[in-house]
């Protein structure tokens, strides 16, 4: 038998053409992988894929109107390694979109890098926009009054902001304006206009 000639049977069309039950159900290699019992006990799923690193091949690889569904009690897709999700689009589509119905559409975060990068080699790098509410919010940094500035970073980069605050109810702005290597950073307070109130609701 070669590499793409399989044993096939007809299904009917109410059932399932493969069915798997094991503590692994279906675990599919792509040569010249070789295969691995012990990841098959390991990941303990419905379907394994492993592909091959020398040859360049995908552990899955889904075709259609939508290539690949997960859905799950915690996770839908649970990506891992050095990148976890990486979304190729065509043409002008979008490489990943996220949406949800009551939570955040996306949520990123970081022990040691930014939590979200964006960047275009000819456009803005991000665009912000709500129907009703702030398009951006930052979290201010607390501090107890009244040396609010205790809490603005001793190491920063150029165009940083940072946003202070004693009281939980009023706020400041602070921009990063210099930042020399070995010496703490410099920030400058962003002087604004008189308060307004807000009148929209949502």
């Amino acid at each position: 038998m070669t590499d793409t000639e399989a044993k096939a049977e007809t299904a009917p069309e109410d059932s399932s053409g493969v069915v798997g039950l094991g503590v692994t159900g279906v675990a599919g290699y792509a040569r010249p992988a070789s295969r691995d019992a012990a990841k098959e006990r390991e990941v303990r799923a419905g379907v394994l894929g492993v592909g091959d690193a020398s040859a360049h091949s995908p552990g899955v690889s889904g075709f259609g109107e939508t290539g690949v569904i997960g859905s799950g009690s915690r996770f839908g897709v649970l990506g891992r390694f050095s990148e976890g999700v990486h979304g190729v689009a065509k043409a002008t589509g979008a490489g990943v979109v996220g949406e949800s119905k009551d939570g955040p559409g996306v949520i990123a975060s970081s022990k040691s890098e930014a939590g979200l990068r964006a960047q275009s080699d000819t456009e803005a790098g991000g665009v912000f926009s709500s129907g009703k509410a702030a398009q951006i919010e930052l979290t201010p940094l607390l501090a107890d009054a009244p040396d609010t500035t205790a809490q603005l970073p001793g190491e920063g980069r150029l165009g940083q902001l940072a946003v202070l605050s004693d009281d939980a109810v009023t706020c400041r702005l602070y921009l990063c304006v210099e930042a020399r290597e070995g010496a703490p950073a410099r920030w400058a307070e962003v002087r604004l206009g008189d308060p307004v109130e807000g009148r929209t609701t949502s």
